[in-house]
């Protein structure tokens, strides 16, 4: 019995003789703390809002070099689902620290989250939420897409008060991906709001481009010829596509007949607001997705407080809104990037 409580207190002395680390694991040359390693995995870098989140994210790392390295994966492009689930794979198996990621496909990608869950890999969502599916992720950081779509609702229906323009016609909505809940939730808020302040207007069944320009472009310019004089607006719940869109209406002259609104920043679309085809741009905050995705994920490995459910605010730029230092770092976080 002597020797058993010797053995154990000479365990207790070594383990209290470890240093303790701020850090990931200890460096084996150094004897010093290790950054964490952090995946960051972007549904594509192909459109600028996911540049922007990535962005955000890596500028938080790079400010905090001794306690982060974080690896950027991403598919190339917003749609290629088996892509984003290989590479996805692929980073649990590496075994990583935590994971940040962006879902291409919140039903698919939630067996990922579990998996990584079970790996005891600790995951923070970025711009897409799995809450539907499963509750393994430690915190999600989503637009207020919902509030989002209802800040644009409410933005058209001023606008055509403002503009004498009567509270009657067709609105079209235009959405870049079937069954993705962010976009259903923009497309909900803004036709909820609509008809809640202008209960005339009639909106006709909406339509999909699946992130396709070319689409896009053909499911603007039919509305256009079917509808006619009656089209009142059409409203766009991604960026992906939002700059075929703006085409169509400068080809065919319609700005003044015909209100765009669309969601996020890209040239095309800050071209589109200065020029006047694009009436109103709903914006995310992209940057403060990214940055706030990778700070939640360092804090939940030191084991500070983090809370799970994040909502980040979205605001509407016009014309008037171009110019300022403020609104161009808004619009194009590169002018941020370190």
């Amino acid at each position: 019995m002597k020797k058993k409580i010797l053995s154990l207190l000479v365990v207790l002395a070594v383990l209290a003789a470890l240093p303790v680390f701020a850090g990931g694991q200890q460096d084996a040359d150094t004897g010093e703390a290790a950054p964490y390693e952090i995946a960051y995995v972007l549904k594509s870098q192909a459109q600028p809002f996911w540049e922007h989140v990535r962005i955000g994210g890596m500028n938080y790392a790079k400010e905090h070099p001794d306690k982060i390295n974080a690896t950027l994966y991403a598919a190339k492009d917003d749609a290629a689902v088996e892509e984003g689930l290989g590479i996805l794979e692929n980073v649990i198996v590496s075994d990583p620290d935590a994971i940040v990621m962006a879902l291409i496909n919140p039903e698919t990608m939630s067996t990922i989250v579990d998996k990584a869950d079970v790996a005891g890999i600790p995951t923070i969502m970025c711009g897409d939420s799995v809450k539907q599916w499963t509750d393994a992720y430690e915190a999600e950081f989503l637009s207020y897409d919902y509030g989002g779509g209802e800040m644009a609702g409410e933005f058209f229906v001023n606008y055509c008060k403002e503009n004498n323009i009567p509270l009657e016609g067709k609105v079209a909505v235009h959405s870049a991906l079937a069954g993705l809940i962010s976009l259903q939730n923009r497309c909900n808020g803004f036709q909820d709001k609509v008809l809640e302040l202008a209960p005339d207007f009639e909106f006709i069944d909406w339509v999909y481009s699946d992130c396709d320009p070319m689409k896009e472009i053909s499911l603007t310019q039919d509305q256009m010829s079917a509808y006619g004089d009656d089209l009142a607006c059409i409203y766009l719940d991604a960026g992906p596509t939002l700059p075929a869109a703006i085409r169509v209406f400068d080809e065919q002259n319609v700005s003044d007949d015909i209100v765009l609104l669309g969601w996020d920043s890209s040239p095309e679309a800050i071209s589109g607001l200065k020029e006047g085809q694009l009436k109103g741009l709903i914006l995310q905050d992209p940057f403060g997705i990214g940055y706030n995705c990778m700070e939640a994920a360092l804090n939940i490995l030191e084991g500070k407080p983090v809370k799970k459910d994040n909502l980040m605010p979205t605001v509407i730029f016009t014309k008037e809104d171009i110019g300022t230092r403020e609104a161009a770092e808004f619009l194009d976080p590169t002018l941020k990037e370190l």
